[in-house]
């Protein structure tokens, strides 16, 4: 193996500690080895001591993939495999120097802000900002460019701009498995189900995995398209039987179909109550195809709050906007919405498999005589 140019990406402080006088910064790297996200703690120190030690970890971080590439291709380990060499050492050293700077200046006057303020500000560093540095980098690492900062705009829940990113990524390399996946992730979250289809295929294909397989069942899920979710489902169960995760994509499955989801659900509970837990609190889908588009029947949050037993409408809506509880946001007109129907099966779920280890209940006696009168209505057309 010849020696090896590696691309320092970005760096982004993710988290810090005023009393134990600590960060931790979020990093990513390239080179003809791949693409690598990994993470380093360090205490706050001189900005060059620091640099030095952010370098080093880098360094050794690559080492290792280069290592787990030779022992999987199972070639002979040579010794220009721990020849690395940081493109444009010395910029990107002064650049790194700089932002850590910032930081340490901003964390020690934070540190005795007392009372004010203690947010860092100085967050992120990407080293190809500039076009000047961006445009003489080949394809390859162009491509990495894109992809890590798709990556990174996906942490920061920006998923139209991470989409933009990938698109650009897609460009230099439209069958890369990776960014596939990413793309499709973000699709997903945008509510965009048909256009991440083809990108998940290509990861599902490329992968064959029971993740993979699960994360195109749950598209097709998303678009009512229970015919080719179920094809996918016995595929998957013919490969991975034993699969918890396409288990899940099945219970969801059956849930939308309105038959058999709880029985599913018991049984992964039974192997492992924990991962259910986390999966149904993370992931579950509680919407029934059909109610979002009767907006006349949908509750407001001063309802759904009452028949909820919350004290107050923005205690639910804060947890509808973090994906908690099921609702429906309109952005143009900036109003949430909620289906009677969803909420009981939220509850439901919620208690039965114990997922915040609290009971949860209706009160539909809270609830105001028009609200009643047209619960009933309801109930009658049925």
């Amino acid at each position: 193996m010849d020696s090896i140019n590696l691309y320092l990406l970005s760096t982004y402080l993710k988290k810090w500690s005023f009393n134990d006088n600590r960060i931790t910064l979020n990093y990513s790297f390239s080179s003809e080895i791949g693409y690598e996200r990994s993470h380093i703690d360090m205490r706050i120190n001189s900005p060059m001591n620091m640099t030095n030690e952010f370098l080093n970890n880098v360094f050794y971080k690559a080492k290792e993939k280069i290592h787990e590439l030779i022992l999987n291709n199972q070639e002979k380990e040579d010794s220009n495999a721990n020849n690395i060499s940081l493109v444009n050492e010395a910029e990107t050293k002064q650049k790194l120097s700089t932002f850590l700077t910032r930081i340490v200046k901003e964390f020690n006057q934070n540190k005795n802000a007392r009372g004010r303020s203690r947010m860092i500000s100085t967050r992120s560093l990407d080293f190809y900002y500039n076009d000047f540095e961006f445009e003489p980098l080949n394809d390859e690492i162009k491509f990495y460019v894109h992809l890590n900062r798709g990556a990174n705009k996906m942490n920061g829940d920006l998923w139209s701009n991470a989409v933009g990113d990938f698109k650009l990524a897609l460009e230099i390399k439209p069958d890369d498995v990776t960014v596939n996946k990413y793309m499709a992730m973000a699709l997903n979250k945008l509510g965009k189900f048909a256009d991440a289809v083809k990108h998940l295929k290509i990861y599902a294909e490329a992968e064959n995995t029971a993740e993979s397989l699960s994360s195109l069942i749950m598209a097709y899920i998303h678009l009512d398209d229970y015919k080719n979710a179920d094809k996918i489902c016995e595929t998957i169960e013919d490969q991975f039987p034993d699969s918890l995760i396409s288990k899940f994509a099945k219970a969801q499955l059956a849930y939308r179909q309105g038959k058999g989801y709880k029985t599913l659900l018991d049984k992964i509970y039974k192997k492992d109550t924990e991962w259910l837990k986390n999966k149904i609190k993370s992931e579950w889908e509680f919407k029934i195809p059909g109610y979002q588009k009767h907006q006349d029947n949908l509750w407001n949050a001063a309802t759904a709050a009452r028949y909820l037993g919350f004290d107050r409408p923005f205690d639910l809506t804060r947890r509808a906007f973090n994906e908690e509880i099921p609702s429906y946001f309109n952005s143009e007109k900036g109003t949430i919405r909620f289906v009677k129907e969803e909420l009981d099966l939220w509850v439901e779920i919620m208690n039965r498999y114990k997922i915040d280890n609290e009971d949860y209940s209706t009160h539909a006696d809270r609830l105001l005589p028009a609200e009643k009168k047209k619960v009933t209505v309801k109930n009658k057309k049925k």
